[in-house]
């Protein structure tokens, strides 16, 4: 083998470790941000909408855009009743909620300071 095509595969190989590492480091740190927000998203329906909810996705943004996560799952084993919400993953404070109007509702009633 040429020394020009050594050169080649060994830039090669390092370009792909590097960005193979990169993609690793940056999935452990997703999946922990979503460790640590699922409980907090599940939290906070069961106390402000007296509802169980199971979480089925997530997407993490990028600290770049907006430092959040969202979370997106279903009420009480309905998976009709798509519910999602955002919380910042530097703070842990809930951003936004998302679900179905009469969820959305009940919550607005328990929270009010009547």
């Amino acid at each position: 083998m040429s020394r020009k095509w050594r050169i080649i595969l060994i830039v090669f190989a390092a370009f792909t470790l590097l960005v193979g590492g990169c993609a690793i480091t940056y999935h452990v740190k997703n999946s922990n941000i979503v460790k640590k927000t699922t409980p907090i998203g599940v939290e906070y329906f069961k106390k402000v909408y007296d509802v169980t909810v199971e979480f089925t996705d997530s997407q993490v943004m990028g600290e770049y855009v907006r430092p959040d996560v969202v979370l997106y799952g279903y009420i009480n084993n309905d998976v009709n009743e798509r519910i999602s919400i955002a919380i910042n993953y530097n703070t842990y404070e809930v951003q936004y909620v998302g679900g179905p109007e009469w969820l959305l509702e009940k919550g607005e009633k328990n929270t009010s300071p009547n």
